[in-house]
């Protein structure tokens, strides 16, 4: 209508069906309107409350199916958008990132058509715009860029823009941009970029920050995941922020997938050199990991998780008073011991080779250890365990048995004869 009162009647209308009903419901009826092209000529208007209710209707319609979204794409939403979104007016600003963030995370090809025609720098862009009323824009294109990543996304993402909205003070931008950051790792982004940023430290901060919700917990606990995955010098840089101390924290949640991730963490570093396993000792984590591995009523994705940090843990304590005094006193024998009665194939893989290695520990030179490891291992019914896995109708792995069988054979011959059944 060229009446400017019908006009927007006709919008807010339109928008308020689309408010009441879902996409499913919605989106289509809107579509078969034939408005699609009028209402998006609506974002070029002079009027700010027309602009805002046109990418409101626009947002929606992308929330909807791929073809859906191709209808506003086709009518030349997208320059628009990227116009609007950086409009002085903070709402018509965010229904703008909004409806962009709707259509780079829709697919593919509809992510690479915003990309080429310049969205995704606009975003990037609205990051490092300033002042309090346009918070909620950079949040929201912090979000966008993070839907832009998901998943099917392989290009460089700008990781230093994303960085500086994990110093902000706004926990929601903190979660966009450490999900975001969580995902360029998911890219094969060099450890030495991410490293750079200097974001590692504020990261194990977030760890033990009260306020950080269990989601910023994963995603940390993601992050730094991927960062001691690396060498030992990008473990180092992990450490030497405090992340072993901060893995106590999620250690202690009741959320599996927390304590799943805490340990996949501790499993790394138990992984790597000699300084970073005294880190590892030095900090207490080792008590938490031998509860988990001991008790029956954590999951067994946790017990494996712990059992390989233990296990890792095998191969330096050879030779290294220190390691293997704090291996001793932590209980880890008892509890490689105990690994073996798991009903998982990998834990008790990863528990064989634990033991393994413990029954070829070379004591410290000039040490006078009290017992031997053979000695601690009959102490937390090794043998039995042992022979239980071997014996067992239910370990159907052939290597396994074997394996156990030759221990048995080399360190406990006593116990090697097979039980009547």
């Amino acid at each position: 209508s060229e009446d400017p009162q019908i006009r927007k009647a006709s919008v807010i209308k339109i928008r308020k069906i689309l408010q009441n009903l879902s996409p499913a419901e919605a989106v289509q009826p809107v579509i078969d309107t034939g408005l699609v092209p009028a209402i998006v000529s609506l974002l070029e208007s002079e009027e700010t409350s027309l602009q805002c209710e046109a990418a409101w209707i626009v947002t929606n319609i992308a929330s909807g199916t791929t073809q859906q979204t191709e209808q506003v794409i086709d009518a030349g939403a997208i320059p628009k958008l990227i116009v609007l979104s950086a409009s002085p007016n903070a709402d018509v600003a965010d229904n703008a990132v909004w409806a962009l963030a709707n259509v780079v995370g829709d697919s593919a090809r509809l992510r690479d058509r915003v990309e080429e025609e310049g969205g995704v720098a606009a975003l990037v862009k609205l990051v490092d715009r300033g002042g309090p009323s346009f918070e909620k824009v950079q949040r929201r294109a912090v979000w966008a860029i993070s839907c832009y990543l998901n998943p099917w996304s392989s290009r460089k993402l700008p990781i230093t823009r994303v960085r500086d909205l994990v110093f902000t003070e706004c926990l929601k931008s903190i979660e966009y941009a450490v999900q975001s950051l969580d995902r360029i790792g998911d890219r094969h982004l060099q450890r030495t970029d991410f490293i750079a940023t200097g974001v590692v430290p504020h990261l194990v901060k977030l760890l033990g920050d009260s306020f950080s919700s269990i989601t910023l917990q994963k995603q940390v606990l993601r992050c730094l995941g991927y960062l001691v995955s690396g060498s030992d010098d990008d473990t180092d840089v992990a450490v030497e922020a405090g992340l072993l101390p901060g893995l106590l924290v999620p250690l202690e949640t009741k959320n599996q997938y927390l304590c799943q991730l805490a340990l996949w963490n501790a499993s790394n570093v138990a992984a790597g050199s000699y300084s970073q396993v005294y880190a590892l000792i030095g900090s207490g984590l080792l008590k938490p990991v031998v509860r988990v591995l001991m008790d029956d009523q954590e999951s067994t994705i946790c017990r494996r998780e712990a059992c390989w940090t233990i296990s890792n843990l095998t191969r330096k304590v050879s030779g290294h008073a220190k390691i293997a005094q704090a291996f001793i006193e932590g209980r880890c024998i008892e509890a490689l011991s105990a690994a073996l009665l798991i009903p998982d194939r990998q834990v008790k893989e990863l528990a064989v080779s634990g033991i393994t290695n413990v029954l070829e520990w070379k004591p410290p030179q000039g040490s006078e250890a009290v017992e031997s490891p053979l000695t601690m291992l009959r102490r937390a019914s090794g043998p039995q365990n042992l022979r239980a896995v071997r014996d067992s109708r239910d370990v159907h792995d052939q290597k396994i048995k074997r394996e156990c069988h030759s221990l048995l054979i080399r360190y406990f011959p006593d116990c090697s004869k097979r039980a009547r059944v």
